[in-house]
């Protein structure tokens, strides 16, 4: 026998009024089912959709916060000394990545100089311009009779310092074999108190967004050579000059700059940045937000004033 589909209120007690009643508060408990689910849904949308509108934002922010210039530059020098050229000096700088730069110089002494007194060097860092930190660091200087050459790698509150020191029969160059000395070291330096390389030292001062009065004094602590010290820079004067080197007509501020051992107590002494120098450091450096230095002057050892002065400047 085939069963016939009996409706839900056929066979009850209850008036065909309740009946109706019932259906419609079923339908309409489906309906509010239906509806919240739906409202549910079209909700979690909205949400989503925010999220990444919130992200695209975001991103888009990040992105169009632009590095300063100077974080991409090449400098060319040169050296000038009793009026003729002497030799150049090259620095590069490159962004890497979203925290670093990386800085590579280079001086070359030409060979008119080699038979008098010979000056060569290389140096190289890696900076965490975040959080204007040093990362690696290296240097390598021939002066006269002297060979130098440091490695840094920083970690943390130390930095792990490799030396390799000659000493030689001549100033000039070649230099004779064996030199007449030759020492090795390597020593952890405490870097508490926020010491840089020397490279880093100078984007550490740039970085900083806003050009130093004048009178105003400027103390990076540094490791020359792997031991601290106080690079202290003196701004003395700030005019505008129409014989500014590469540039021709700019306004500068005149800075001088000079090492200091103040946790022995002693003031100032002289130059002593990536060579041996007799005399303080000068520079004339550009009043402006790239803080480009445009004429370095300082008195070398047997040789007397060297003028190293800038012939090209470029941001790609």
């Amino acid at each position: 026998m085939k069963l016939r589909e009996i409706p839900a209120c056929a066979g009850k007690a209850q008036s065909k009024t309740n009946c109706r009643k019932n259906e419609s508060a079923q339908t309409l408990h489906q309906y509010l089912l239906t509806r919240l689910g739906d409202e549910k849904h079209t909700t979690m949308k909205i949400i989503t959709r925010s999220v990444l509108v919130c992200v695209l934002l975001l991103t888009a922010g990040i992105s169009a916060q632009k590095l300063p210039g100077f974080y991409n530059e090449t400098m060319n020098f040169r050296i000038e000394w009793k009026g003729i050229r002497a030799g150049d000096v090259t620095m590069r700088t490159r962004s890497e990545g979203d925290k670093f730069i990386t800085i590579n110089a280079r001086v070359n002494s030409l060979p008119v100089m080699h038979g008098i007194y010979y000056i060569q060097g290389s140096f190289a860092a890696k900076w965490n311009h975040v959080a204007r930190t040093p990362v690696i660091a290296y240097e390598e200087a021939y002066q006269g009779d002297t060979y130098q050459r440091r490695k840094f790698r920083f970690a943390g509150r130390s930095v792990r310092v490799e030396k390799n020191e000659k000493r030689f029969h001549e100033l000039s160059y070649p230099h004779s074999n064996p030199p007449k000395s030759e020492s090795n070291d390597a020593a952890d330096v405490s870097i508490s108190g926020g010491y840089q390389d020397l490279l880093g030292a100078f984007y550490y001062v740039r970085s900083t967004g806003r050009v130093p009065k004048v009178g105003e004094v400027l103390r990076v602590p540094v490791l020359p050579a792997g031991s601290r010290r106080t690079l202290i820079l003196k701004v003395l004067a700030r005019e505008t000059r129409n014989d500014i080197p590469f540039f021709g007509t700019r306004e500068i501020i005149h800075v001088r700059s000079a090492l200091a051992d103040e946790a022995k107590g002693k003031g100032p002494a002289m130059g002593n940045v990536f060579f041996n120098t007799q005399s303080q450091i000068d520079m004339w450096i550009t009043a402006d937000a790239d803080f480009v230095p445009v004429k370095i002057w300082t008195t070398m050892p047997y040789l007397g004033v060297a003028n190293i002065l800038l012939e090209q400047y470029s941001q790609p």
